[in-house]
């Protein structure tokens, strides 16, 4: 079963360029140092080390291109997304519109904040695994295998409203940023560890990115979990999420594990990374 969490209509589930050209009168510069451009995920780490796993943060999955490769494969899985709103991908189309909510968003969308960063564990041989397709390693550098995706992104219409008590107040959410937090690993990389040592490698980059959540200098993660889903419970308590109780949710009928619900015990989940 994949530890997944995320925070939606429901229950555990799974950048953007700035400064558009405009007519302004800009102050002469020499061509030799002129001013550069950035984009907000350039503000993020590209790849975490960790003693185990590489993360690699994703800006686009295009086709033909390994990210995609990697992520369809996840999304394909039965048993990984068997916690995810989102279904099984029967299709290539399926996995690139679910991407479509997690990666960077389009020019113009400066109040979405998204993040994603594809798993690899670090294998011991150079030779690869009999699991999984293996990344052959470069010079000097160890071969990987991809194994999971971890995403985390702003709130929007879509997103749970959450009584008070479960979230923010009011008056904090004026002046914080909330993330959802999303997670889905391949059954190679179940019952490691490896979605502990992830979720904490990408919460300390998300402190060390403090522009990257410019204008706001406070951070709040929210994580639910569905309480049928005790690997995604074990993997909060070690990560340090807290618990801020129980959201009974009643609603719409979807199809989730295997079966279509109208209601579920969701535990709710926090953490402040940057106050």
């Amino acid at each position: 079963m994949s530890s997944e969490v995320r925070l939606s209509a429901n229950t555990a589930t799974l950048f953007l360029a700035q400064n558009e050209e405009t007519n302004q009168k800009r102050p002469p510069v020499d061509s030799a140092n002129h001013f550069k451009v950035t984009k907000r995920s350039d503000l993020m780490d590209s790849i975490i080390s960790t003693p185990r796993l590489n993360l690699t943060l994703v800006t686009k999955a295009e086709r033909g291109s390994p990210e995609l490769e990697w992520i369809h494969e996840l999304c394909s899985n039965e048993k990984a997304t068997w916690w995810s709103l989102s279904g099984q991908a029967k299709s290539i189309e399926d996995t690139e519109k679910v991407l479509k909510g997690h990666l960077p968003a389009n020019e113009g969308q400066e109040n979405t904040y998204r993040v994603a960063y594809a798993v690899h564990k670090v294998l011991e041989s150079m030779s690869g695994s009999v699991e999984g397709k293996s990344q052959p390693a470069k010079q000097g550098e160890k071969a990987t295998e991809f194994i999971g995706l971890v995403t985390l992104k702003s709130l929007n219409a879509g997103s749970l409203a959450l009584p008070e008590d479960l979230t923010l107040s009011v008056a904090a959410a004026t002046t914080t940023l909330t993330v959802e937090l999303a997670y889905l690993f391949l059954p190679i990389g179940w019952g490691k560890g490896y979605a502990t040592e992830s979720l904490e490698a990408v919460f300390e980059s998300c402190k060390r990115a403090r522009a990257f959540w410019t204008p706001f200098s406070k951070l709040y993660i929210r994580a639910i979990v569905n309480e049928r889903n005790p690997a995604s419970l074990r993997v909060m308590d070690k990560t340090g999420m807290t618990k801020r109780g129980v959201y009974n949710w009643t609603g719409k009928a979807i199809f989730l594990a295997g079966e279509w619900r109208e209601q579920d015990s969701l535990h709710i989940f926090g953490m402040h990374l940057l106050e």
